[in-house]
Parts: structure tokens; C-alpha cells; sequence
């Protein structure tokens, strides 16, 4: 597969070696690398040593790798500080595997993973990635994590250069595809799972559908920690604002931000990832860090 060319990868090391939060380096990367963002097929390497073939690299997930060598660095620090050796995790919304990845690293080869990834395009990705970096205790799931069950649902996949946002909503004015839906609770009975440590879902507005297909789990006696995304604009088309928070809290659930305070009530704007824990441990607040 193609690395990059000698001019870009100088600039990315470049552009890595300044700090993430200095002001403008997104758009100055995005000004300066201009054109060589639309290549296609591109192996990225992160700090860590990961390698990440990616289908364009303007859409953010590359991007951000490319400049910065991570991606959501404070989810990755969260996810992996929460899987112990030998734990398991489920990354729903897996995309090309930059979280399944180091959690497989993380919990080794006696613990276990499973990436779910609806997209057929981005899912051959998920497979390389996890093919190149020798993780071989990844079992991936080319399905759309869902309430019910069905041979087919129809799913909207996404340009090259948006490659993570493929919905199960009308989007990008394009004619949907076919991909098939399974319950998560399906899918921990098929792999043979009796438990999971922590549980991350990206699924562009459709939390509460992947959290009501995962009842048995999220309501049994040895909950997971639920890492999700809740993004105002991607919930609101995929239903009802709010309503994965209002499933996990039916749940017996609460809810903190990842980079703040509880939540009281529920979000209905903006965007947040946003940590639950099916405890009543006062400490659940401090253990999100």
C-alpha cells in the first residue's frame, strides 16, 4: 500500500511536533498540504506504532492522525485506562480500527475484542489494519449494531472523504445500500462472551437503537463501563434528541462527561462524549480520567 511521499511525510512530521492545541495548526495543515490530502489508500503510522491504511486522507480521523500521530487522544487515554489485561471490549462504530487497535494491544492476548463496523467499505479497512498490526484477538462484525435483527437495513455510506460518517439516515443526497443489523446482545451470544469491561459506540445518532439491542448486557449483573458519542445533529435525524441518554439512565445508568462535570437531566445540544456507569459509587466521577 502506498506510504506517503517524501514532501508530505517531512510535513507531517512537521506538523507532529507542535503541540495539538496550538491555535490553527488544523487549518494551517489543511491550507499547506492542500491537494496531497485527496490521496487515497495512504498508511499512517501513530505515535504509538499502529499502522492505519485510511481511504482518503482529508476526512478527520486521517487527518487528525496524519498531523498529530492520534486521534481523540482523550478517549484512547480513557479507553485504555479502563481494560485491564485479560479484559474485554466492544468498539461499535469500529471505522478503520484506531481504538480497536491499541484496546486489543491493551488487553493482550488473553483478553478479547469486538469492532463492529457497518460501513462495506470502511469495514475491508477495519480488516486490513487489524491483519497489519498482528492483532489477532479482534473478532469483527461487517453489521450495522441495531434494536433488531434483519437480513437488511438500509444504510447510507459515506464520500472518501468523510469515510466515517456512513448512517443508517439519509445522507450526502446518495441512494442507500443494504447492510445486514444484529443486536449486540446477539452478537456477545455469537462470540460467546458472558461479560465486557467497556463498551464504546459511535454511531452517528443511533446510540439508543445499539443500546436497546444490548438490554441483557446493559441491564445484567456485570454492566459495562459505556464510552458514547452524543452529537445534536446526528441524534435529532435519527430520531428523538436525547433518547440514549434516556435508555442507559432506564437502565439504572449515570452519566458523566468524559472532559467534565455529571450530567443532570438530559443534553439535548451540542456535542460531548459522554462516559455511563451502571454504579452508585460516588467515585465513578473521578474514575473517568
Amino acid at each position: 500500500m502506498p506510504a506517503l511521499p517524501r514532501s508530505l511525510d517531512l510535513a507531517a512530521r512537521l506538523f507532529r511536533a507542535c503541540p495539538p492545541g496550538v491555535r490553527g495548526k488544523g487549518r494551517l495543515a489543511r491550507g499547506l498540504l492542500g491537494r496531497f490530502l485527496d490521496r487515497a489508500d495512504v498508511e499512517l503510522r501513530s505515535r504509538s506504532g499502529d499502522v492505519f491504511l485510511v481511504p482518503q486522507l482529508r476526512e478527520p480521523v486521517a487527518f487528525e492522525l496524519l498531523i498529530h500521530g492520534d486521534y481523540e487522544p482523550q478517549t484512547r487515554r480513557f479507553i485504555l485506562s479502563h481494560l485491564p489485561p485479560g479484559g474485554t471490549f466492544v468498539d461499535v462504530g469500529a471505522n478503520v480500527g484506531v481504538f480497536t487497535v491499541p484496546a486489543a494491544r491493551q488487553v493482550g492476548p488473553t483478553g478479547r475484542v469486538l469492532a463492529v463496523e457497518a460501513s462495506p467499505r470502511v469495514f475491508r479497512y477495519l480488516e486490513h489494519n487489524l491483519r497489519q498490526n498482528a492483532v489477532g484477538n479482534v473478532a469483527a462484525r461487517a453489521c450495522a449494531a441495531h434494536d433488531h435483527d434483519a437480513e437488511s437495513v438500509a444504510f447510507w455510506d459515506a464520500p472518501a472523504d468523510h469515510f466515517g460518517m456512513g448512517s443508517l439516515a439519509p445522507q450526502f443526497h446518495a441512494d442507500p445500500g443494504g447492510v445486514p443489523s444484529r443486536t449486540l446482545d446477539g452478537l456477545l451470544a455469537e462470540v460467546g462472551w458472558d461479560r465486557v469491561d467497556l463498551m464504546k459506540v459511535d454511531v452517528e445518532g443511533f446510540e439508543a437503537q445499539v443500546f436497546r439491542g444490548g438490554r441483557e448486557l446493559l441491564t445484567g449483573p456485570r454492566p459495562p463501563v459505556v464510552l458514547f458519542e452524543f452529537c445534536d445533529w446526528a441524534e435529532a435525524r435519527a430520531g428523538k434528541l436525547g433518547a440514549a441518554q434516556e435508555v442507559l439512565r432506564e437502565y439504572g445508568y449515570r452519566l458523566y462527561r468524559l472532559a467534565g462535570p455529571a450530567v443532570d437531566g438530559v443534553l439535548t445540544s451540542g456535542f460531548e462524549m459522554l462516559v455511563a456507569r451502571r454504579d452508585s459509587a460516588p467515585a465513578a466521577e473521578a474514575d473517568r480520567h
